[in-house]
Protein backbone atom coordinates (compact mmCIF):
# COMPACT_ATOMS: atom_id res chain seq x y z
CA UNK A 1 0.00 0.00 0.00
CA UNK A 2 1.19 3.47 -0.27
CA UNK A 3 -0.01 6.84 0.35
CA UNK A 4 -0.09 8.96 -2.65
CA UNK A 5 -1.87 12.46 -0.96
CA UNK A 6 -0.01 13.64 2.38
CA UNK A 7 -3.16 14.01 4.88
CA UNK A 8 -5.29 12.43 3.00
CA UNK A 9 -7.14 9.06 4.14
CA UNK A 10 -9.98 7.22 2.82
CA UNK A 11 -13.51 8.69 3.46
CA UNK A 12 -16.95 6.96 3.07
CA UNK A 13 -17.59 9.13 -0.12
CA UNK A 14 -14.61 7.87 -2.16
CA UNK A 15 -14.59 5.20 -5.01
CA UNK A 16 -12.51 1.63 -4.68
CA UNK A 17 -11.17 0.70 -8.39
CA UNK A 18 -9.95 -2.61 -8.88
CA UNK A 19 -7.78 -3.85 -12.16
CA UNK A 20 -8.06 -7.68 -12.58
CA UNK A 21 -5.13 -8.85 -14.64
CA UNK A 22 -4.13 -12.55 -15.29
CA UNK A 23 -1.22 -12.06 -12.72
CA UNK A 24 -1.76 -9.13 -10.56
CA UNK A 25 -4.68 -7.67 -8.97
CA UNK A 26 -4.37 -3.59 -8.95
CA UNK A 27 -6.61 -1.11 -6.91
CA UNK A 28 -6.89 2.32 -5.52
CA UNK A 29 -9.19 4.24 -3.92
CA UNK A 30 -10.15 7.69 -5.70
CA UNK A 31 -11.85 11.25 -4.31
CA UNK A 32 -15.02 10.89 -5.96
CA UNK A 33 -16.03 13.06 -8.79
CA UNK A 34 -19.97 14.20 -9.16
CA UNK A 35 -19.99 16.11 -12.23
CA UNK A 36 -17.54 17.77 -14.36
CA UNK A 37 -17.42 21.44 -14.03
CA UNK A 38 -17.90 21.42 -10.17
CA UNK A 39 -15.86 18.81 -9.47
CA UNK A 40 -12.86 19.08 -11.90
CA UNK A 41 -12.03 21.47 -14.51
CA UNK A 42 -10.11 20.79 -17.79
CA UNK A 43 -6.21 21.31 -17.66
CA UNK A 44 -3.47 21.86 -19.97
CA UNK A 45 -1.81 18.50 -20.11
CA UNK A 46 1.66 20.57 -21.30
CA UNK A 47 1.66 21.50 -17.31
CA UNK A 48 2.25 17.40 -16.03
CA UNK A 49 4.41 16.36 -18.69
CA UNK A 50 7.73 15.37 -17.05
CA UNK A 51 11.05 13.73 -19.28
CA UNK A 52 12.38 11.96 -16.54
CA UNK A 53 11.54 8.39 -15.39
CA UNK A 54 10.65 8.65 -11.91
CA UNK A 55 8.47 6.07 -10.67
CA UNK A 56 6.59 8.43 -8.21
CA UNK A 57 5.03 10.36 -11.47
CA UNK A 58 1.91 9.27 -13.10
CA UNK A 59 2.67 10.01 -16.43
CA UNK A 60 6.15 11.09 -18.91
CA UNK A 61 6.68 12.20 -22.19
CA UNK A 62 9.34 10.81 -23.89
CA UNK A 63 10.48 12.34 -27.05
CA UNK A 64 13.30 10.47 -27.99
CA UNK A 65 12.44 10.58 -32.06
CA UNK A 66 9.59 12.69 -33.77
CA UNK A 67 8.62 15.08 -31.04
CA UNK A 68 4.43 15.17 -30.70
CA UNK A 69 2.62 17.72 -27.96
CA UNK A 70 -0.12 16.13 -26.15
CA UNK A 71 -3.55 17.87 -27.18
CA UNK A 72 -4.28 20.57 -24.53
CA UNK A 73 -7.73 20.66 -22.70
CA UNK A 74 -7.67 17.22 -21.50
CA UNK A 75 -8.91 16.15 -18.19
CA UNK A 76 -7.22 16.28 -14.71
CA UNK A 77 -5.61 11.74 -14.57
CA UNK A 78 -7.02 9.66 -12.05
CA UNK A 79 -3.73 10.00 -10.27
CA UNK A 80 -4.62 13.49 -9.08
CA UNK A 81 -7.88 12.25 -6.83
CA UNK A 82 -5.88 8.70 -6.00
CA UNK A 83 -5.99 8.76 -1.80
CA UNK A 84 -4.06 5.42 -1.96
CA UNK A 85 -3.34 2.69 -4.03
CA UNK A 86 -1.77 -0.81 -3.91
CA UNK A 87 -0.69 -4.57 -6.04
CA UNK A 88 -1.14 -8.34 -5.16
CA UNK A 89 -0.37 -11.48 -7.09
CA UNK A 90 -3.60 -13.36 -7.78
CA UNK A 91 -2.72 -15.83 -4.85
CA UNK A 92 -2.36 -13.22 -2.69
CA UNK A 93 -5.99 -11.37 -3.20
CA UNK A 94 -7.15 -12.64 0.55
CA UNK A 95 -4.66 -10.78 2.45
CA UNK A 96 -6.65 -7.65 0.62
CA UNK A 97 -8.55 -7.65 3.61
CA UNK A 98 -6.04 -6.82 6.15
CA UNK A 99 -5.44 -3.67 4.11
CA UNK A 100 -9.08 -2.94 3.44
CA UNK A 101 -10.30 -3.76 6.87
CA UNK A 102 -8.39 -0.42 8.52
CA UNK A 103 -10.57 1.76 5.92
CA UNK A 104 -13.96 3.07 6.14
CA UNK A 105 -16.05 1.17 3.09
CA UNK A 106 -16.48 3.08 -0.13
CA UNK A 107 -18.95 4.71 -1.98
CA UNK A 108 -18.58 2.60 -5.01
CA UNK A 109 -16.37 -0.50 -6.59
CA UNK A 110 -15.69 -0.73 -9.63
CA UNK A 111 -14.01 -4.03 -11.77
CA UNK A 112 -12.37 -4.80 -14.37
CA UNK A 113 -11.23 -8.45 -14.23
CA UNK A 114 -9.69 -10.87 -17.30
CA UNK A 115 -8.94 -13.64 -14.89
CA UNK A 116 -12.16 -15.38 -15.03
CA UNK A 117 -13.93 -16.98 -12.77
CA UNK A 118 -11.05 -18.20 -10.08
CA UNK A 119 -10.48 -15.31 -8.65
CA UNK A 120 -14.05 -13.91 -8.47
CA UNK A 121 -14.73 -15.53 -5.39
CA UNK A 122 -11.82 -14.66 -2.98
CA UNK A 123 -12.34 -10.61 -4.19
CA UNK A 124 -16.13 -10.79 -3.30
CA UNK A 125 -14.47 -13.10 0.34
CA UNK A 126 -12.33 -10.07 0.71
CA UNK A 127 -14.85 -7.02 -0.01
CA UNK A 128 -17.20 -8.56 2.77
CA UNK A 129 -14.63 -6.63 5.16
CA UNK A 130 -17.63 -4.28 4.91
CA UNK A 131 -21.00 -5.07 5.86
CA UNK A 132 -22.80 -2.59 4.13
CA UNK A 133 -20.24 -2.27 1.27
CA UNK A 134 -21.99 -1.33 -2.43
CA UNK A 135 -22.39 -4.04 -4.81
CA UNK A 136 -19.41 -4.39 -7.08
CA UNK A 137 -19.96 -2.77 -10.90
CA UNK A 138 -18.17 -5.33 -12.99
CA UNK A 139 -17.59 -3.91 -16.22
CA UNK A 140 -17.74 -5.10 -19.89
CA UNK A 141 -16.82 -3.43 -23.16
CA UNK A 142 -20.05 -1.24 -24.74
CA UNK A 143 -20.77 0.00 -28.15
CA UNK A 144 -19.58 3.64 -26.68
CA UNK A 145 -18.75 4.95 -23.73
CA UNK A 146 -17.11 7.70 -21.98
CA UNK A 147 -16.40 9.12 -25.84
CA UNK A 148 -14.74 5.74 -27.09
CA UNK A 149 -16.43 3.88 -29.65
CA UNK A 150 -15.81 0.95 -30.41
CA UNK A 151 -15.43 -0.63 -33.67
CA UNK A 152 -14.78 -4.61 -32.47
CA UNK A 153 -17.38 -6.84 -34.56
CA UNK A 154 -18.32 -8.23 -31.50
CA UNK A 155 -17.56 -4.88 -29.32
CA UNK A 156 -18.25 -7.40 -26.10
CA UNK A 157 -15.33 -9.29 -26.99
CA UNK A 158 -13.16 -6.58 -26.36
CA UNK A 159 -11.55 -7.48 -23.16
CA UNK A 160 -12.45 -5.24 -19.74
CA UNK A 161 -8.91 -3.70 -19.43
CA UNK A 162 -8.20 -2.80 -22.95
CA UNK A 163 -11.59 -1.38 -22.63
CA UNK A 164 -10.71 0.90 -19.64
CA UNK A 165 -7.25 1.49 -20.74
CA UNK A 166 -8.85 3.00 -24.27
CA UNK A 167 -11.33 5.44 -22.16
CA UNK A 168 -8.14 6.44 -20.21
CA UNK A 169 -6.02 7.09 -22.68
CA UNK A 170 -8.76 9.21 -24.20
CA UNK A 171 -9.32 10.67 -21.44
CA UNK A 172 -5.41 11.86 -21.52
CA UNK A 173 -4.91 12.74 -24.70
CA UNK A 174 -8.32 14.41 -25.95
CA UNK A 175 -8.85 14.80 -29.45
CA UNK A 176 -5.60 13.45 -30.10
CA UNK A 177 -4.91 10.16 -32.06
CA UNK A 178 -3.00 7.70 -29.82
CA UNK A 179 -1.61 3.65 -29.97
CA UNK A 180 -2.66 2.35 -26.91
CA UNK A 181 -0.48 -0.09 -25.54
CA UNK A 182 -0.35 -2.14 -22.58
CA UNK A 183 2.71 -4.29 -21.42
CA UNK A 184 1.37 -6.80 -19.05
CA UNK A 185 1.31 -11.02 -19.42
CA UNK A 186 0.61 -9.92 -23.53
CA UNK A 187 1.61 -6.79 -24.78
CA UNK A 188 -1.93 -5.05 -26.81
CA UNK A 189 -1.59 -2.32 -28.81
CA UNK A 190 -4.79 -0.38 -29.72
CA UNK A 191 -5.30 2.51 -31.86
CA UNK A 192 -7.78 5.28 -31.01
CA UNK A 193 -8.25 7.43 -33.60
CA UNK A 194 -8.96 11.48 -33.06
CA UNK A 195 -12.59 11.31 -32.45
CA UNK A 196 -12.20 8.44 -29.85
CA UNK A 197 -13.19 5.83 -32.30
CA UNK A 198 -11.34 2.53 -31.53
CA UNK A 199 -9.92 1.20 -35.22
CA UNK A 200 -8.31 -2.26 -33.93
CA UNK A 201 -5.70 -3.56 -32.35
CA UNK A 202 -2.88 -6.43 -31.96
CA UNK A 203 -1.83 -8.60 -28.98
CA UNK A 204 1.35 -10.57 -28.46
CA UNK A 205 3.08 -12.49 -25.93
CA UNK A 206 4.30 -10.12 -23.02
CA UNK A 207 8.12 -9.41 -22.12
CA UNK A 208 8.02 -11.64 -19.33
CA UNK A 209 5.82 -14.46 -21.37
CA UNK A 210 8.52 -14.41 -24.06
CA UNK A 211 11.18 -14.89 -21.35
CA UNK A 212 9.59 -17.69 -19.77
CA UNK A 213 8.69 -19.28 -23.29
CA UNK A 214 12.70 -19.66 -24.42
CA UNK A 215 13.37 -21.18 -20.80
CA UNK A 216 10.21 -23.58 -21.17
CA UNK A 217 10.37 -24.51 -24.58
CA UNK A 218 14.16 -25.16 -25.16
CA UNK A 219 16.51 -27.38 -23.34
CA UNK A 220 19.19 -25.31 -22.51
CA UNK A 221 18.61 -21.67 -21.77
CA UNK A 222 17.94 -20.37 -18.59
CA UNK A 223 15.68 -19.37 -16.12
CA UNK A 224 16.88 -16.34 -15.12
CA UNK A 225 17.39 -12.63 -14.86
CA UNK A 226 19.35 -10.62 -17.39
CA UNK A 227 19.56 -7.17 -19.00
CA UNK A 228 19.50 -5.20 -22.13
CA UNK A 229 22.93 -4.40 -23.27
CA UNK A 230 23.78 -3.21 -26.55
CA UNK A 231 26.04 -6.11 -27.58
CA UNK A 232 25.03 -9.27 -24.54
CA UNK A 233 27.95 -11.85 -24.86
CA UNK A 234 26.10 -14.00 -21.85
CA UNK A 235 22.79 -15.96 -22.64
CA UNK A 236 20.32 -14.52 -19.71
CA UNK A 237 21.76 -11.39 -21.16
CA UNK A 238 21.25 -11.66 -24.52
CA UNK A 239 17.37 -13.46 -23.82
CA UNK A 240 16.74 -10.24 -21.76
CA UNK A 241 17.88 -7.72 -24.94
CA UNK A 242 16.20 -9.81 -27.90
CA UNK A 243 12.66 -10.04 -26.06
CA UNK A 244 12.89 -6.19 -25.52
CA UNK A 245 14.09 -5.51 -29.16
CA UNK A 246 11.22 -7.91 -30.24
CA UNK A 247 8.43 -5.59 -27.96
CA UNK A 248 10.26 -2.48 -28.81
CA UNK A 249 10.50 -3.54 -32.93
CA UNK A 250 6.21 -4.06 -32.85
CA UNK A 251 5.50 -1.19 -30.99
CA UNK A 252 7.12 1.19 -33.71
CA UNK A 253 6.64 -0.91 -36.66
CA UNK A 254 2.41 -0.85 -35.74
CA UNK A 255 3.27 3.18 -34.48
CA UNK A 256 4.56 3.77 -38.06
CA UNK A 257 2.04 1.96 -40.17
CA UNK A 258 -0.82 3.79 -38.52
CA UNK A 259 1.04 7.31 -38.37
CA UNK A 260 0.87 7.27 -42.05
CA UNK A 261 -2.97 8.09 -41.91
CA UNK A 262 -2.63 9.95 -38.26
CA UNK A 263 0.51 12.12 -38.59
CA UNK A 264 0.11 13.89 -34.92
CA UNK A 265 -0.42 10.01 -33.54
CA UNK A 266 1.51 9.94 -29.89
CA UNK A 267 1.53 6.46 -28.51
CA UNK A 268 0.43 5.85 -24.90
CA UNK A 269 2.56 3.45 -23.04
CA UNK A 270 1.79 1.51 -19.79
CA UNK A 271 1.55 -1.76 -18.15
CA UNK A 272 4.21 -4.13 -15.64
CA UNK A 273 6.80 -3.68 -18.42
CA UNK A 274 6.29 -0.30 -19.42
CA UNK A 275 9.41 1.37 -18.03
CA UNK A 276 12.03 -1.31 -18.92
CA UNK A 277 10.12 -0.85 -22.84
CA UNK A 278 10.08 2.90 -22.85
CA UNK A 279 13.94 3.49 -23.05
CA UNK A 280 14.08 0.74 -26.06
CA UNK A 281 11.41 3.25 -27.98
CA UNK A 282 12.39 5.62 -30.79
CA UNK A 283 9.06 7.23 -31.06
CA UNK A 284 7.00 9.59 -29.41
CA UNK A 285 5.27 8.34 -26.34
CA UNK A 286 3.86 8.98 -22.96
CA UNK A 287 4.20 6.53 -19.92
CA UNK A 288 0.96 6.23 -17.32
CA UNK A 289 1.65 4.20 -14.26
CA UNK A 290 -1.82 2.55 -15.09
CA UNK A 291 -3.76 3.20 -17.75
CA UNK A 292 -6.44 0.61 -16.57
CA UNK A 293 -7.47 2.07 -13.16
CA UNK A 294 -7.30 5.40 -15.36
CA UNK A 295 -9.91 4.25 -17.43
CA UNK A 296 -12.21 2.82 -14.93
CA UNK A 297 -11.68 6.37 -12.87
CA UNK A 298 -13.45 7.80 -15.52
CA UNK A 299 -15.92 4.80 -15.80
CA UNK A 300 -17.02 5.49 -12.37
CA UNK A 301 -17.09 9.38 -13.18
CA UNK A 302 -20.09 8.45 -15.26
CA UNK A 303 -21.57 6.21 -13.39
CA UNK A 304 -21.76 8.42 -10.91
CA UNK A 305 -22.99 11.14 -12.99
CA UNK A 306 -26.22 9.22 -13.91
CA UNK A 307 -26.67 8.28 -10.74
CA UNK A 308 -27.07 11.77 -9.26
CA UNK A 309 -29.26 12.57 -12.29
CA UNK A 310 -31.70 9.91 -11.96
CA UNK A 311 -31.78 10.66 -7.91
CA UNK A 312 -32.84 14.25 -8.66
CA UNK A 313 -35.22 12.85 -11.64
CA UNK A 314 -36.54 10.92 -8.86
CA UNK A 315 -37.04 13.74 -6.49
CA UNK A 316 -38.16 16.49 -8.74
Amino acid sequence: MQMLTAGRVPSASDWLLIDVGNTFLKWGRYAAIRRLGHDETPFDSTEKSNTNTNTNTNTNTNTNADSTSITPQVYRTALEHCIVQGRVLLAEIPILAIDWREQVRPAMIVISSVAGTRVRNPLLRALEVWSDAPSPRWISSLDEECGVHNRYRNPGQLGSDRWAALIGARALVGSQAALVVVCGTATTMDLLDNEGNFEGGSIMPGLGLMQRSLHERTAALPDASGEYLQYPRQTVDAIASGCLHAQAGAVERVFRQYKDEHPKLICVLSGGAARMLSPRLEIAHRLVDNLVLEGLFHIARQMSAKQTMANSNARG
